[in-house]
């Protein structure tokens, strides 16, 4: 699957990747634990809220956790100065139907069911008629529900309005934000209902779904590790909240079915970007995801050759971290040139790319409409008008904000 070339390309790269990247510990792997066989009994009394930032706070969940013919839900339940967690054990035959609650000034709230099924999804695509993509929401739901209501992607009760067009979600949903679980729940939920109108969910992997899938917190909020302190009863953060991203998990396991990169029509789809020396693994993209998938969330021995094309893939010119499509990145790499973005379009038989990650000011294009920015910096309330994303429309390119109003950008 390696070829020659990349070889030399790999080790050119690796070891400054990992100077810059080490401290993230970007090559470590993390085997997800079993859940426990304790019960969280003794934390299910209300506690006191204080201003401690470590304490849980706040609505969360529902966590879902699936061991043979049973599921355990897990949910923090808010109540005037206290919270509770609260546990619950269902039949997998009960065929239950869960509500997610929101922590916003709303209190916005949707239901859902668990999925019969959890496969990996294709890699390549036909072009819709109609597409909308969004990036690094990182956990703020209320900017996420106004792009998906202002452009009529659903509506005020969460139901797929969007017809046989596709959603596009272009990663970095996790970290940071308060309501990282309801983001998660509701992308599951769409995924679902948009294939009953013929209509897709993509949820392409970025590098913090991943960071959190070899378990890695130093952008994780203080209330999911207070969760997962308590519901594990682990002291160390780190092997407590490997505890929460248990692979029993519904919701670990749904994402981690999901690619790094896709391509829908001509369009590639990838959270970091395309880096020229990608061409030298000489994968497709199938492979891409697949080797990532196979690789990146277990523990597991590599031969010398898998060792080093996994390195190259989660370090900083892989797909999940490049940033060079935006600009130069401190002293590991200048800005793409115009002739290595068209040759490395053209290896993956596409016109265009579309990319998150790299923060720019607002929805745009570069390199005469073959590259798409889409990770602004969301504002943190409904319906401002500054939340953006991208509208591919009958092969029209679009900023679109909160508010449907669109500008085209080719």
């Amino acid at each position: 699957m390696v070829s020659a070339n990349i070889k030399t390309t790999i080790t050119q790269f690796c070891l400054l990747g990992f100077l810059i990247f080490g401290c993230l510990n970007l090559a470590g792997f993390v085997l997800t634990p079993d859940i426990p066989t304790s019960t969280v009994d003794s934390i299910s009394q209300p506690i006191p809220i204080t201003n401690d930032e470590k304490l849980l706070k706040g609505v969360d969940g529902p966590y879902l956790f699936k061991r043979g013919n049973k599921i355990r839900e897990i949910r923090v339940v808010e109540q005037a100065n206290t919270y509770k967690v609260e546990e619950f054990i269902y039949h997998t035959k009960d065929q239950k139907t869960f509500t997610c609650e929101v922590e916003n000034k709303d209190r916005d709230a949707f239901s859902f069911q668990l999925m019969k099924k959890i496969t990996p999804p294709s890699s390549v695509y036909k072009q819709p008629s109609k597409l909308l993509a969004i990036s690094d929401i990182e956990g703020n739901f209320d900017a996420f529900y106004s792009l998906l209501v202002g452009n009529k992607v659903m509506n005020e009760a969460y139901e797929w309005t969007f017809g046989e067009g596709h959603l596009v979600l272009v990663g970095d949903f996790v970290d940071r934000g308060k309501n990282v679980t309801q983001c998660l729940w509701l992308i599951y939920k769409l995924e679902q209902e948009a294939k009953k109108h013929d209509g897709m969910v993509h949820f392409i992997l970025g590098n913090h779904e991943v960071l959190n899938f070899q378990g890695h917190t130093d952008y994780v909020d203080n209330k999911y590790i207070a969760l997962a302190h308590k519901i594990s009863g682990i002291d160390n953060k780190e092997k407590a909240y490997q505890y929460l991203m248990s692979n029993r998990r519904e919701l670990v396991k749904w994402m981690k079915s999901k690619n790094v990169i896709e391509r829908i029509g001509k369009t590639i789809f990838v959270h970091g970007g395309i880096s020229k020396e990608l061409i030298s693994s000489n994968m497709s993209l199938s492979e891409m995801n697949r080797f990532i998938r196979s690789h990146a969330y277990i523990n597991r021995h590599l031969e010398a050759d898998e060792e080093n094309l996994f390195r190259f893939l989660m370090g900083p010119l892989g797909p999940l971290w490049y940033r060079g499509l935006v600009g130069r990145y401190k002293k590991l790499y200048k800005k793409a040139t115009p002739e290595a973005v068209k040759r490395t379009l053209r290896y993956y038989q596409a016109d265009n790319v579309v990319i998150g990650h790299t923060v720019v000011s607002e929805v745009s294009s570069d390199y005469g409409g073959q590259v798409y920015r889409t990770d602004i910096g969301f504002p943190h309330l409904k319906f401002t008008g500054k939340a953006q994303a991208l509208l591919i429309e009958n092969h029209q390119f679009f900023r679109v904000n909160d508010f449907g109003e669109k500008v085209l950008l080719n």
